[in-house]
């Protein structure tokens, strides 16, 4: 019986490294790891508007009557082209044919004054107080003409190529003089108001470069620079503003665009977010050598479009675990194929 009992003991201890010799192996996929040049950034979302630099309040140097608008607010415009008819008031108009009056007035006692001081019934003096009313009468007549008070009526034109931005008066509104009437901003320099998340600001500085593109449709993207952080929360957006100036005038004011404010750059090794895992030690990745997956405990840095920066002893030409993972252990045996 103790015989029987040993030898069965001793076939079965015999047959115990074939089954165990077969270990399960794990179905995974695999990729090879890239260097990639990574930019962190700040998003924040905001409006196009002109350079504040770039607009110019136009107005009229006398008081009178829109007689006609030729624009309206939003149009483009080129210089020379007729903005609006502007009618002179009877006030301005009055006041010119008052200063014209008091030269030819100022004229004739010069010459009266003078052919007296020939015949010596006035004075040097005299001559000299009727030369000065009269070169005062001409500055004011001068003034007048300037104006435009000698004119009956007027065309504004634009001053340089832009967009009406706004209009102050109404069609027969009456105007004082300086009055504004119309507001334009000249092609070229833009600006963005981008609200940005009051726990990521801390992070952006003057003169970082910020990428521009409209929220809706394909657009052109624009490039620009942070020239302001403001320092309070915005009331109305729950944001807080960094204005971007824009070089150029590739997008329509009033445009809402998506801003990316490029913080830093990093070049270095990268791998599919899915790759990374997380435990108690920190993130690690698996690597595949031998058919075997080995843990290689990682740095996890910059991450964008899917793709993470990692930092580790890993061998760059040995391929990366990025679906299968969950279910690996160090060391054990891998099959599957390179994505």
């Amino acid at each position: 019986m103790i015989r029987y009992l040993v030898l069965l003991l001793s076939v079965l201890m015999g047959a115990a490294p074939t089954w165990a010799a077969d270990s399960p192996s794990v179905q995974v996929q695999t990729v090879a790891l890239t260097q990639q040049t990574m930019t962190d950034t700040v998003s924040g979302y905001g409006m196009v508007s002109p350079d504040t630099r770039a607009l110019h309040t136009l107005s009229l140097p006398r008081a009178g009557q829109i007689v006609a608008l030729l624009v309206s607010a939003g149009q483009t415009v080129k210089k020379g082209m007729p903005l609006l008819e502007f009618g002179t008031s009877a006030e301005s108009t009055l006041s010119y044919q008052q200063a014209r009056q008091a030269v030819d007035f100022a004229k004739s006692e010069v010459a009266r004054v003078g052919e007296l001081a020939s015949q010596q019934l006035a004075t040097q003096s005299q001559l000299a107080n009727a030369r000065k009313t009269l070169a005062d009468a001409e500055a004011a007549l001068r003034t007048q003409e300037k104006i435009g008070a000698n004119r009956a009526s007027e065309q504004l034109v634009a001053p340089f190529d832009g967009v009406v931005m706004a209009i102050q008066a109404a069609q027969g509104d009456r105007v004082a003089a300086g009055a504004p009437v119309m507001q334009l901003a000249r092609a070229g320099g833009q600006r963005v108001l981008v609200g940005v998340e009051p726990d990521e600001v801390a992070r952006v500085r003057l003169g970082m470069s910020v990428s521009i593109a409209p929220v809706f449709g394909v657009g052109h993207q624009s490039m620009g620079r942070v020239t302001q952080v403001f320092g309070m929360v915005n009331p109305q957006t729950q944001f807080v503003d960094v204005l971007v100036q824009l070089p150029d005038a590739a997008l329509i004011p009033g445009t809402r665009v998506h801003a990316e404010i490029q913080l830093d750059q990093q070049t270095g090794w990268t791998v599919p977010r899915s790759a990374v895992l997380s435990d108690a030690q920190g993130s690690y990745i698996f690597q595949v050598h031998d058919g075997k997956a080995h843990r290689v405990n990682v740095k996890a840095g910059l991450e964008h479009g899917g793709q993470v920066l990692v930092q580790g002893g890993f061998a760059s030409g040995e391929p990366v675990v990025s679906l299968g993972n969950y279910e690996l252990r160090d060391g054990m045996a891998v099959r599957g194929s390179a994505r």
